[in-house]
């Protein structure tokens, strides 16, 4: 069994430390989503059309993908997640700035640029410092970030939205993002140990080849039909509680933060699940919650349902995909292919996120008192392609566990 590249580093102070970056480059993308019906109008976007600002992220983010994979192992890890995080936080602040919508979206364009290459750094770093049997922990502790940019983070951006103006969350996070480059800066250390086995030059046929890898391309599949499936949900979901299920502004932050706390305990229990029983097993039961969800609060709504117990269950069910899906990935590749693996598997799913964004805009349209129509049948689609994701995972670690 292939051990940790760092056998002599704290690996707890590095898994903080990534954990703070993931909590910063996940907060830049959350908080954007359930900011929109607040930008909407002062922007002169329509609720309908909001997929368009969540897919700009995205869409960059896979290009920056697939561009970072022909030299990202060639750079000192550290190095690497400070010139990504330098740059998303660059694009957070220019995102305040915004003045109307096409503005708006250069700003998350040049945001999914950096975003994307810095989440390929961050799984890399925990793969390089963790040993595969403890993994699934170790995942599971760092994509906690994503539980808490739910529960603090995008209460409190959206707070800040409703007591002074829908950009202050912006800077805000710009200013947080800085201080987490300092600590970065000052106390982790240069991670350059994969260096050693690491290709001279990397080519466009050699990133070709780890495409159509038999196991790599698995692995690109499963998180293909999982993103696709989650955005075509995710970035219309506080326009639609808000205008369809009536559920008022004032208490959207408290929805945000108890799916949130469900995410965080989640997330923990999937990484120990993960390292016990298997990833696709934990997908399985995640996909399972997932349609359910799409069931009883898009495609036939059930009166009287309260809203934070719907969106606890998604959350669940968001918070056990993603660990396990990305835990997967990282078994994969070889330790000197790990960060160009990884930045190929963020292009994939940016690509699929993207899909599921702008596809959205084109099924839904917007009615007379701002809700949307057509969310039933965008739920229906979704909940169609995504049993094929544990299917696909299951044969994935079928492959893994043959000698190679």
């Amino acid at each position: 069994m292939a051990s940790s590249l760092y056998p002599n580093i704290s690996e707890r102070s590095i898994l903080f430390l990534v954990g703070a970056v993931q909590f910063i480059n996940i907060l830049d993308f959350m908080m954007v989503m359930p900011l929109g019906p607040d930008f909407a109008p002062v922007l002169g976007i329509k609720n309908a059309d909001l997929g368009w600002v969540g897919g700009s992220y995205t869409a960059a983010s896979a290009a920056a993908g697939l561009v970072s994979s022909l030299f990202i192992d060639k750079l000192d890890r550290k190095i690497a997640l400070l010139i990504a995080l330098g740059g998303l936080m660059l694009a957070t602040l220019c995102g305040g700035f915004a003045w109307n919508f096409h503005s708006l979206l250069a700003s998350r364009i040049l945001a999914g640029i950096c975003g994307g290459p810095a989440t390929s750094v961050a799984w890399s770093i925990v793969a390089d410092i963790t040993e595969p049997a403890r993994r699934g922990q170790a995942m599971g502790k760092v994509m906690g970030a994503f539980s808490l940019a739910a529960i603090f983070g995008v209460p409190f951006g959206l707070e800040m939205a409703s007591l002074h103006n829908w950009s202050t969350p912006f800077f805000v996070t710009a200013i947080m993002g800085a201080l987490i480059i300092l600590m970065t800066l000052k106390l982790m250390p240069s991670m350059r140990a994969h260096l050693s086995n690491v290709r001279d030059t990397v080519s466009l046929r050699y990133l070709f080849s780890l495409l159509i890898r038999p196991l790599n391309a698995l692995s690109f599949l499963y998180v293909t039909f999982a993103m696709l499936a989650s955005f075509m949900i995710i970035p219309n979901i506080s326009a639609y509680v808000q205008y369809n299920l009536h559920y008022p502004r004032g208490q959207l932050g408290w929805l945000y933060c108890a799916g949130g706390i469900v995410s965080f305990i989640t997330m923990r229990i999937t990484g120990r699940m993960i390292d016990r029983f298997s990833a696709s097993f934990t997908s399985f039961i995640s996909t399972t919650t997932f349609v359910i969800v799409l069931f009883i609060a898009f495609i036939h709504p059930l009166a009287g349902l309260p809203v934070i117990a719907i969106f606890m269950l998604f959350m669940f069910s968001m918070g056990m995909r993603n660990v396990s899906s990305t835990t997967l990935a990282t078994k994969i590749p070889p330790p000197q292919e790990r960060a160009g693996f990884m930045s190929l598997f963020s292009c994939v799913q940016g690509a699929a996120m993207s899909l599921g964004a702008f596809f959205s805009t084109h099924l839904l349209s917007e009615n007379g008192d701002h809700s949307l129509q057509g969310m039933d049948k965008l739920a229906m689609i979704s909940a169609s392609i995504s049993f094929l994701v544990p299917m696909l995972m299951r044969h994935v670690e079928h492959r893994l566990k043959k000698p190679q």
